[in-house]
C-alpha cells in the first residue's frame, strides 16, 4: 500500500471502533495495468458488527454487505503516476527553460483569458518546462495533451511548444466556460482568476470562483466526465494530488515567489 493510501486511511481508523485490511493487491502493478477498469481502486463497506473492511480487490457480487469505492487512480490521463514512469521524462534542467515561452503563455492568456500564472503552474506540474515529455499514458508536450485532446483543439504536432501552449489554454477555457457560472464582478470571484468569457469579450461573461477553479483543474486532469459525474472532485488519488500541486503553484506563481520554479521531485 502507498503511503498516502495508509494516510487516507488513517484518518478514517480515527472513528472507527475496530478496523480490518483484507489481502491487498500491490499498487505498484498499477503502471502495467493503467487500462484494467480496477486498477488503483479501493473499496469499503461497514458490517453489522462496526468492522470496516478495505480491499483493493474487486468485490464478489452478493459478497456481503455493500462495497462503497473509498478512492482510485482513474482512466486515462487520470491514471498516470507522474515522473518514474514518464516513457520521455523531463530532461531539460536548463534554468533558461522558465522565460522561453513566456511569448507563448501571454498569448494563451490574450486568446483565451487564461492568466499565465495557471498556465505556468500546469506546464510546471505537466512537464517541468520540458516539451519533448511523453507520459505513460500518452499525453504529450509542455501541457501534456492527449492525442484526441490535441486533435479538437487544432494542435498539429504537440511537440511543438507554442502549438501545446496554445492548445492547452484553449482547453482549459472549453472547461472554464463549462464548469464556471460565477458573475464577472461578483465577490465570489476570485481576481485574477480563469476567464470563461468569448476572446475579445468585454467584460467576460463569468469568472471561476476556488471551488469552479478546483473543478476546472481537476477536468483538465481527469477529463470533464469524471467531474460531472462524481459532482466536482474525482475520488482519485492522482487527480487529488494533481489539483493540490497546480494549486499551490498557482498561487506561488501569482505572488511571485522563487517556490514556484524549484525541483520537480515533489510532481505527482
Amino acid at each position: 500500500m502507498r503511503v498516502s493510501a495508509v494516510k487516507l486511511l488513517a484518518g478514517l481508523v480515527l472513528r472507527l471502533c475496530r478496523v480490518r485490511l483484507l489481502p491487498l493487491v500491490t499498487l505498484f502493478v498499477l503502471s502495467a495495468v493503467a487500462a484494467t477498469a480496477a486498477a488503483g481502486t479501493f473499496w469499503s463497506r461497514e458490517r453489522p458488527d462496526g468492522v470496516v473492511e478495505f480491499t483493493n480487490r474487486p468485490p464478489a457480487r452478493g459478497g456481503g454487505g455493500r462495497w462503497k469505492v473509498l478512492f482510485k487512480a482513474g482512466p486515462g490521463k487520470a491514471a498516470a503516476l507522474r515522473g518514474s514512469t514518464d516513457i520521455v521524462p523531463p530532461r531539460d534542467s536548463s534554468p533558461v527553460r522558465y522565460s522561453r515561452y513566456d511569448q507563448d503563455i501571454r498569448d494563451g492568456q490574450a486568446f483565451y483569458g487564461i492568466p499565465e500564472a495557471l498556465t505556468r503552474a500546469v506546464i510546471k506540474t505537466e512537464s517541468d518546462y520540458d516539451p519533448h515529455v511523453v507520459s505513460s499514458v500518452g499525453a504529450r508536450g509542455l501541457m501534456q495533451l492527449m492525442p484526441d485532446t490535441a486533435r479538437l483543439m487544432g494542435v498539429i504536432d504537440s511537440f511543438d511548444p507554442r502549438q501545446n501552449i496554445m492548445g492547452g489554454t484553449r482547453y482549459l477555457q472549453v472547461l472554464a466556460r463549462r464548469f464556471c457560472r460565477t458573475p464577472a464582478g461578483s465577490e465570489a470571484g476570485v481576481g485574477g482568476d480563469v476567464r470563461a468569457g468569448d476572446k475579445g469579450a468585454a467584460p467576460p461573461l463569468t469568472v471561476c470562483s476556488a471551488e469552479e477553479k478546483v473543478k476546472v483543474i481537476a477536468a483538465y486532469h481527469a477529463g470533464p466526465g469524471a467531474v460531472e459525474k462524481y459532482g466536482g472532485m474525482p475520488p482519485y488519488e492522482t487527480t487529488h494530488a494533481y489539483v493540490a500541486m497546480v494549486l499551490r503553484r498557482y498561487d506561488d506563481y501569482r505572488a511571485g515567489t522563487a517556490s514556484a520554479v524549484t525541483s520537480r521531485a515533489d510532481r505527482p
